[in-house]
């Protein structure tokens, strides 16, 4: 699984530390031999959580000028903290040929005094004395030509990264060591963090192992800083497996676009394990083990028992060395009872080894009194730097058993020392599970009810928020149905003719999207049509509103209804209404 991880994590260990101790100064030269009259140029690099960080003086050497200064200093914050990488460089010209020593440069960080380590610079002649002009000088080679039988080694990229592994041809369950190293010149400034993506390593089991320290490394007199991220693999089976690539993507500034490098594949051959010369005990384990066997002191009695520790460590997949059988001589019970695991990256020449510590507990009941003897244990592993198989072993333990609490010499019961429990008890009756009881699922559905129930009630009030149209829609029999029961205690008929038209008038137009105070019976009558209401329905609903119109101006007309049946036909109106519009 690809996965992005910030490379700067890789100095999180450091920040706990005091500011001077992770603070690197270096010192390096552009060239290390130059003419009389050419240019070259001091760096001077401290990087690091920098306080208090002042400008270093540049070296006073007789016949070497200081024609130039120049400073950068790049910021990066990494686990809350800020780490800077302050350069200074310095452009230096002799005057005379000969071997000038640069001595160690101070450089002050918070009060203390750090300091470079001395360079060397070869000047010779071929420059004009100071205040003339300089005579022709026959052509020179080129910086990017050889001369006949000369070596050039050429100059690495300003940002670059690397992989390799300390064995490619394992043995299966071998540790083998990936090593990551980004390379950052101290003259090359990053914007934030380079980003990290980690190699493929299909069918290999990978394990993080800790990052190496921050450190400057001197390429091709070029200081760069130099993070390091290191991955255990092992090789479950035999066979032929291939390291993707390392991806590494990074600015250098705002202007510039992103920048993406990347390492070579790796591919690793892993042998089997050999045959010839295994042991029928060989417990699986690629590495080094020692192992010891103790008791716990104090008096051993018939009947009483007591708990004997065999302590595996050393290195390889301790995970799966299984508990090995332990016997005694003399009349006694020995039980396997437990076992933990300690497994860990640890500290081993310089790197790190996948192993740890693994505990077997074993339960010792005598059985008679006299004396035990604990026969020693043989654990076997194939020791890939031999690469032979070897054994290491225990110690036989001598304990002395003594009578019992009430003088007994022996246990007369046979295989009683530890009881069972019985399973045909009551309590212990065979159940089936409660996943299998179909009031369980009801009970687990009633939260995801409410939940679904809560989340539709939600999405209602966002959409009635966000859509008026909608709202109105929505509320309109609501409305209408609230408007109808305040009409109830009207009494006088013009009042109820009145209010009842603009109760139905404002219903319809709600439901269609119109303009309340301009419907018409007929332009309602055409809008429920195309709403998809009914012909019957619609056409009822123009002649209710001709009906009550006709009842607020012309109370007396012929077709004006009767106020109380307004109320009760305007009811049921609105309700089919609702429904047809559904």
């Amino acid at each position: 699984m690809t996965r992005r991880l910030l490379l700067g994590m890789a100095l999180a260990a450091l920040s706990a530390s005091p500011a001077v101790a992770q603070v690197d100064v270096h010192a390096s030269l552009s060239r290390t031999s130059a003419q009389v009259g050419e240019t070259v140029e001091l760096t001077i690099a401290a990087s690091g959580t920098l306080t208090g960080l002042q400008r270093p003086e540049p070296p006073a050497v007789d016949h070497l000028e200081v024609v130039s200064s120049s400073s950068q200093q790049t910021v990066q914050m990494i686990n809350g903290q800020f780490h800077a990488t302050t350069t200074w460089v310095f452009g230096l010209r002799a005057t005379r040929e000969g071997t000038y020593t640069i001595p160690p440069i101070d450089v002050h960080v918070d009060g203390q005094t750090l300091s470079t380590q001395p360079l060397t610079l070869t000047v010779s002649g071929g420059g004009a004395p100071a205040g003339t002009a300089p005579a022709p000088q026959p052509a020179q080679p080129q910086p990017d030509e050889r001369t006949p039988g000369e070596e050039q080694e050429a100059p690495p990229e300003d940002v670059f990264v690397t992989t390799e592994v300390d064995d490619r041809n394992p043995w299966v369950g071998q540790q083998v060591t990936l090593t990551l190293r980004f390379y950052r010149s101290h003259r090359v400034g990053l914007l934030g963090n380079a980003e990290y993506t980690p190699p493929a390593t299909e069918g290999l089991v990978a394990e993080p192992l800790p990052d190496g320290p921050q450190r400057t490394e001197v390429l091709a007199d070029t200081a760069f800083e130099v993070i390091e991220k290191r991955t255990a693999l092992v090789a479950p089976t035999p066979g032929r497996y291939t390291i993707g690539p390392a991806t590494i993507t990074f600015r250098r500034s705002y202007i510039m676009g992103e920048e993406t490098i990347e390492t070579e594949p790796i591919a690793l051959q892993v042998r089997a394990l050999p045959t010839d010369g295994r042991p029928q005990g060989f417990c699986g384990v690629v590495g080094s083990l020692r192992a010891q066997m103790t008791a716990p002191p104090g008096e051993l009695h018939v009947g009483e028992a007591t708990t004997l520790r065999l302590t595996v460590t050393g290195s390889g997949n301790l995970r799966q060395l299984e508990a090995p059988e332990v016997t005694v001589e003399g009349d006694a019970r020995v039980y396997h009872s437990g076992e933990q695991r300690e497994i860990a990256p640890q500290p081993v020449d310089g790197g790190y080894a996948l192993g740890g510590t693994v505990t077997f507990d074993y339960l010792l009941m005598p059985r008679e009194a006299g004396t035990l003897t604990v026969k020693p244990v043989a654990l076997h592993f194939f020791d890939p730097r031999t690469e032979s198989y070897d054994a290491v072993e225990t110690a036989a333990l001598t304990l002395t058993v003594l009578p019992g609490p009430n003088g007994e010499t022996s246990v007369e019961s046979e295989g009683q020392e530890l009881r069972y429990i019985h399973e045909d008890g009551p309590g212990l009756r065979r159940r089936s599970p409660v996943t299998s009881e179909a009031w369980f699922w009801v009970v687990q559905c009633i939260p995801l009810l409410a939940l679904g129930r809560a989340l539709r009630q939600r999405t209602e009030v966002l959409r009635r928020a966000r859509d008026p149209r909608y709202r109105r829609s929505i509320e309109a029999a609501p409305v209408a149905r609230r408007a109808l029961r305040r009409l109830a205690a009207t009494a006088s008929p013009r009042t109820v003719y009145e209010r009842a038209d603009a109760i139905l008038s404002e219903y319809v137009a709600a439901k269609t999207g119109a303009a309340a105070a301009s419907l018409s019976p007929q332009q309602a009558r055409d809008l429920l049509l195309q709403a998809g209401v009914g012909a019957e329905l619609a056409d009822e609903v123009g002649q209710t509103l001709a009906r009550l119109r006709a009842g607020v101006y012309a109370p007396g007309a012929a077709q004006a209804p009767v106020a109380a049946e307004a109320r009760e036909r305007l009811g049921d109106l609105v309700a089919r209404l609702e429904a047809a519009l559904r």
